[in-house]
């Protein structure tokens, strides 16, 4: 055989391919077979739900129906938020009705983050108290606030010539969510608070942080999120979530709806032994560093003292021990206060019959009307008598 013939295209043999070229195609061939599984289990199988926003979706199932669980999504930070551009009209459901969100995730009427010229814009987080659960997204009373504010004549003022006759003098946006804690609150206010840019801020938290849910703080829980950090990244992949629903299977729905049914009656009836969602002191803490956020940008805070049933008729609840927290915080940093309860206190007997049924928190229509009023009192001293702009500030 010559040369030439043992040399030829035909004869000879395929060199090896190269350790570099060896790798990229498994990777190419890898990245094929995973995206093709990642596509076949999202189309094969809802996004799993885990911790605090697995309870939160269980009771929102038990309250309501199967259409109210798409208010709802998960946020790493505060547990879950607001879903966007959410409307339901069931009539089955007596909790929410209507729209339940805009397109930024606020219950409110759309805005732009770009607060119009000559416009003073009030922000109010809060929880289901706040959101309005049993009442109408108009009917709030953030939303009524705004009303008050827009029609009386005691906040009248000359035309500013920055602020186009269409918009109007007060802007108040309703930051309220479903089961939030003040440590929820906390992380919402460090989202929120330079992309909402506010004069004006209400805090209106208690009503949860001495709930409990599974014997753990909310701020364990957040650090087992951050903990879970890799697990969770690995998580957002639907195959994943499969495999791990696969490994760890949830508890049944009959299971859930127990869950959620013990959980709901441990509102009505709190035990001296369980863990608090938010203990007082970190309550505490939690409220000091929301004061210290509005603080350092000079926003007034308002502190919103909001009565359960039983503080609206003047008896003792568990509520009690963290409005006293709330009153020495705005105490000590000069703070004001919106007093719900002692509003509802004055307006006997008919604010206790404006609770929702079988309810001690949510309030319909008349009961939001009566906490704008008091939020309008407490606003009084922040806006200069006779405009619609701020006095001299708190801090």
């Amino acid at each position: 055989m010559t040369s030439a013939s043992r040399h030829s295209p035909g004869n000879s043999a395929r060199r090896p391919l190269s350790v570099r070229r060896r790798v990229l195609y498994s990777a190419i061939v890898c990245s094929f077979v995973f995206g093709t599984v990642e596509v076949i289990a999202r189309l094969a199988a809802p996004e799993a739900a885990n911790g605090r926003f697995r309870q939160i979706r269980e009771l929102v199932l038990f309250l309501g129906t199967q259409e109210s669980d798409l208010m709802l999504d998960f946020d790493p930070d505060r547990f879950w938020k607001l879903r966007p551009n959410i409307d339901i009209n069931d009539p089955g459901n007596s909790y929410w009705q209507g729209t339940v969100s805009n397109s930024l995730g606020f219950r409110s009427p759309e805005f732009t983050l770009e607060k119009p010229a000559g416009t003073t814009r009030i922000v109010c987080f809060g929880d289901s108290s706040t959101f309005g659960i049993g009442a109408r997204m108009e009917d709030t009373w953030p939303l009524q606030l705004e009303q008050q504010l827009n029609s009386s004549f005691e906040f009248e003022t000359t035309r500013d010539p920055r602020r186009e006759s269409s918009s109007p003098r007060f802007q108040v946006i309703n930051a309220g969510v479903p089961g939030y804690t003040s440590h929820q609150g906390l992380q919402h206010m460090r989202q929120e608070l330079d992309r909402l840019q506010p004069d004006i801020v209400f805090a209106s938290y208690a009503n949860n942080d001495f709930w409990t849910w599974d014997n753990q703080t909310d701020a364990l829980h957040a650090a087992d999120l951050q903990r879970w950090s890799v697990r969770r990244a690995l998580l957002q992949s639907r195959a994943v979530q499969l495999l791990d629903r696969t490994i760890h299977p949830p508890a049944s729905q009959p299971a859930s709806q127990k869950w959620a049914a013990s959980a709901t009656n441990s509102y009505f009836i709190p035990n001296d032994d369980w863990t608090q969602r938010v203990p007082l002191d970190a309550f505490r803490a939690n409220v000091e560093q929301m004061a210290e956020l509005c603080g350092e940008r000079e926003i007034p805070l308002i502190l919103v003292l909001w009565p359960d049933q039983p503080l609206a008729a003047g008896r003792w609840s568990i509520r009690l021990d963290y409005h006293e927290v709330l009153r020495d915080v705005a105490a000590q940093r000069n703070l004001a206060v919106a007093d719900v309860t002692t509003t509802f206190q004055q307006n006997r007997p008919w604010s206790i019959r404006s609770y929702v049924p079988n309810d001690i928190v949510h309030v319909n229509r008349y009961g939001n009307r009566l906490a704008a009023q008091a939020a309008l009192t407490a606003l009084r001293p922040i806006l200069k008598p006779g405009t619609h702009q701020l006095a001299a500030t708190q801090y």
